[in-house]
């Protein structure tokens, strides 16, 4: 819904959340443009808006219409009936202007060398940042509503039932409200306090100038975001690390830049968490969605604590590997000797519809008529946005982009996206506009979850297979578990250290954050693992440090929906309802208490230390069957 999962950018191993694309064949790489790609690999935007003149007309016609809402200030108070009135048209409104971005983001991100896209998405951007001033008396005002008055309203007016939550919401919140011109000026500097954002995005997808190296052959070859991928899983160990230090390197060169743009950043998160009156950048973020500090500090600090499967792990492929020294990049290569061969789009497609067979018919279905309306576009082309993501909200398709690589790794990411999208979905189905915006804590869930079944599913099938196979699909599982549970903490690590830095008036120099970073691989990954100089240039290639406390979730939501698919895997009675009812909850209540009642308490470092316990004993059978082979 309004959670936009754009997850691009690198990661351990690319069915993991971030979506680093996983390669497909030199015909479908980076250089193939976009005409070359046959529609029924692109997604369906026609049915957003039928033209790019249809979409200005609409731009033209909510810039005008929403105007209004401004108009409405001072009559919130009056009765029940004004407060509804209220509360739909600008609901009705605000999915307008939220399809219109919609349609001008996934135009852009196709290829984001399109001028006229790239326009289109900034000045959807504008109006976002305009109904945010014609609305930013809104909070005040309801501040002002004694917390009675507006229960009483809520009991009253039928019409303001879907608006409980929110209005309950805004009472636990008011203490961070300020006066409506104090709101309205934080509103408009919207789209200033975004600029570091957009300007890093602009640089690593658009200008960034990726460094040449010479293959397998011996070929001098241009990396691509989807060559990068394919090259650092190479079973050579000269191709892999030459495709990494290049990389890396190549992003060193310009880690002034986006020094400046994350410090940029963060220095907007803690401005508008001060300018509000709470504690910290932290807080701030975690407030809104009622999430305890302890939940975030709670994962660092248990998975730091049970470490020790990750640092056995690396010093496991290190051994299976034949290395004398372990690198970063050599996280990335299979250890099996004989890794399964390719896996096209139509087969991964039909191996996710095999794994959620478990959820009962109707989510099968939908999810099958979704992938033939167009909701994803498939493959990688010259200038398309790195990565993968699910994008969509009431009243869309739930679209989900992918730079599909045909092998294992692009099955896991369309298991990620379709658990995406088939929240989305459920969502717009079961909840009125006001209750679609998920929170990614929840949102998490249902992707990774479906991954969890898929690897059931395919970890089951193995168990007949030949020790190399197995090899592959345990390793496979807990690289999983590394990207998803281990990497995102270290991500979450480093997210707060440099906002507690920026808070403390340091300096966020790229010196001072690679130094920062590279200590956490150290830490994270072990004695066996030699931290190279351009691993300190890994920051600044993550977007979602730009998210303002994002990546976290990840973890906390890998262990929790680990924790729920196991029980549907094993049949546990109500295990699948409480699992659908989630995804069709959205956001109508608070994440927390969405969890517990799908059976996972997250407010204790119990789903966390089972998660750690899960990877031990993997590394326990991995080592076992090394031992073996």
């Amino acid at each position: 819904m309004r959670f936009f999962a754009k997850v691009f950018g690198i990661m351990l191993l690319s069915v993991f959340v971030w979506h680093a694309v996983p390669f497909a064949d030199e015909a479908k790489m980076a250089a193939t443009e976009r005409h070359e790609i046959d529609d029924k690999f692109k997604w369906n935007t026609a049915a957003i808006f039928a033209s790019d003149e249809v979409w200005e007309k609409e731009l033209a016609a909510l810039t005008k219409e929403a105007a209004v809402l401004k108009d409405y200030q001072g009559t919130l108070a009056k009765s029940s009936d004004a407060l509804a009135d209220y509360f739909l048209l600008r609901d009705k409104l605000l999915q307008r202007v939220e399809i219109l971005s919609i349609y001008a983001s996934l135009r852009s991100d196709e290829d984001t060398r399109v001028a006229k896209y790239k326009d289109m998405d900034t000045r959807a951007g504008k109006l976002y940042t305009k109904f945010a001033e014609w609305t930013a008396w809104e909070d005040p005002e309801l501040a002002a509503i004694p917390a009675d008055k507006l229960r009483g309203f809520l009991k009253k007016n039928k019409r303001l039932a879907s608006y409980e939550f929110s209005i309950e919401n805004s009472i636990r919140l008011r203490q961070y409200t300020l006066s409506p011109r104090e709101e309205e000026l934080l509103a408009m500097a919207g789209t200033a306090l975004g600029a570091p954002a957009d300007i890093a995005g602009m640089i690593r997808n658009a200008d960034f100038k990726w460094p040449s190296i010479k293959d397998e052959d011996g070929n001098e070859v241009e990396l691509t975001s989807g060559r990068f991928e394919k090259f650092r899983r190479s079973k050579d160990v000269r191709v892999r690390r030459d495709a990494y230090n290049a990389a890396l390197g190549a992003y060193g060169g310009i880690s002034n830049t986006l020094a400046s743009a994350l410090a940029g950043a963060v220095e907007g998160h803690i401005f508008n968490a001060r300018a509000r009156g709470y504690e910290s950048s932290l807080h701030a973020s975690l407030a809104r969605n009622n999430i305890p500090e302890s939940v975030y500090r709670n994962l660092i600090q248990t998975v730091g604590e049970n470490i020790d499967p990750v640092h056995r792990y690396v010093a496991l492929r290190k051994k299976a590997l034949g290395l004398d020294e372990m690198h970063y990049v050599d996280l990335y290569p299979s250890i099996a000797s004989n890794p399964p061969g390719g896996t096209p789009y139509d087969e991964g497609r039909k191996m996710v519809l095999g794994a959620v067979e478990v959820l009962g018919e109707p989510y099968v279905n939908d999810l099958n008529a979704g992938l033939d309306a167009g909701w994803v576009d498939v493959y990688e082309n010259v200038g398309k946005r790195s990565g993968a993501y699910s994008h969509g909200t009431k009243g869309t398709m739930p679209y989900i982009l992918m730079n599909y690589g045909d092998n294992i790794s692009g099955v896991f990411t369309l298991a990620h996206e379709a658990g995406h999208s088939m929240h989305s979905l459920l969502t717009g189905r079961n909840q009125e506009y006001v209750n679609c915006d998920y929170s990614t804590f929840v949102a998490e869930v249902a992707s990774t979850g479906v991954e969890a079944l898929l690897q059931f599913k395919l970890g089951r099938e193995s168990e007949g297979a030949g020790r190399d196979e197995q090899i592959y699909l345990l390793d496979h599982f807990i690289q999983d578990m590394m990207g998803t549970m281990i990497r995102q903490t270290m991500f979450a690590e480093f997210e707060l250290g440099i906002h507690e830095m920026a808070e403390r008036g340091e300096t966020l120099t790229p010196e001072a954050m690679g130094a920062f970073y590279s200590g956490l691989v150290a830490k994270y990954y072990g004695p066996a693992m030699v931290v190279d100089p351009e691993t300190a240039y890994t920051w600044a290639r993550i977007p979602h440090f730009f998210y303002n406390f994002y990546v976290f979730q990840y973890a906390t939501s890998y262990a929790a929906s680990f924790a729920i698919a196991e029980k549907i895997d094993k049949g546990e009675p109500g295990a699948v309802d409480a699992f659908l009812n989630l995804l069709k909850e959205g956001g109508s209540d608070y994440p927390i208490e969405q969890m517990k009642r799908a059976g996972v308490d997250m407010t204790t470092p119990a789903p966390i230390e089972a998660a750690m316990r899960t990877m031990s004993d993997a590394v326990t059978r991995l080592e076992k069957l090394i031992e073996a082979s």
